[in-house]
């Protein structure tokens, strides 16, 4: 399906698929009464922007029109494929958008108003292109126990001491259509800004059946509050 662009240039989308090796069919099993992709459509269908919905299954499909939000049919090797990032995104080549927004399908509890600040901070300058980030104030040694954001004088094991690290919240994508078919990427860092999620829970990842059962847990807690 081919959606119309609006007043703005800009089109915010998710996007998902059945077959996840490390937690198989996430997108579609029950996540304390609701799915991972009823989430995620709840939120585009909120903001307002055009947005849509990207998948190679039939249920997917299903799921958009339930929530009156734009389906786009993916091919079966999109959908089967870890790399590389263009042939996975390749449908976007048909949408008549130039800039994008990927609003990640598997962080569960991020805000709609989270989703909305970053689109602000996108569109305050559009042509650079723009990325998740979160705060970690923790000890940090690389994979030779190296010490990477502390000294080894340190005296003692408290955070306040310390300065903090920032790691990808893989939440919010925004970057130019036209730059990543040229080449093959979201951007070019050294243009890269960076927008800081408050919030640790918003940027929970679910990539693997762990992720899965800690955040169900987490969804439930939440719905009895």
């Amino acid at each position: 399906m081919l959606i119309k662009s609006n007043k703005t240039e800009l089109a915010i989308f998710s996007f998902g698929r059945k077959n996840s090796e490390r937690c198989h069919n996430k997108m579609l099993r029950d996540f304390s009464g609701t799915t991972l992709t009823d989430i995620v459509l709840n939120k585009l269908s909120k903001l307002k922007y055009s947005t849509f919905f990207a998948g190679y299954e039939k249920e997917f499909k299903d799921k958009c029109f339930k929530h009156k939000i734009p389906f786009v049919q993916r091919s079966k090797d999109s959908a089967n494929i870890d790399k590389p990032i263009t042939q996975i995104l390749n449908f976007l080549k048909n949408q008549n958008f130039k800039k994008f927004i990927i609003v990640n399908s598997c962080v569960p509890f991020l805000e709609i108003k989270t989703i909305n600040k970053f689109i602000n901070f996108c569109l305050k300058n559009p042509d650079k292109p723009a990325f998740s980030i979160i705060k970690k104030k923790n000890f940090y040694i690389n994979k030779k126990f190296i010490p990477i954001n502390f000294s080894k004088k340190l005296q003692t094991i408290n955070t306040k001491e310390i300065s903090p690290i920032y790691e990808f919240a893989h939440s919010l994508y925004y970057f130019d259509k036209d730059f990543f078919f040229k080449n093959k990427r979201y951007w070019n860092y050294s243009s890269l800004r960076y927008f800081e999620i408050k919030n640790k829970i918003e940027q929970f990842d679910i990539d693997t059946e762990e992720d899965f059962y800690i955040a169900k847990k987490i969804k439930k807690k939440i719905n009895e509050i």
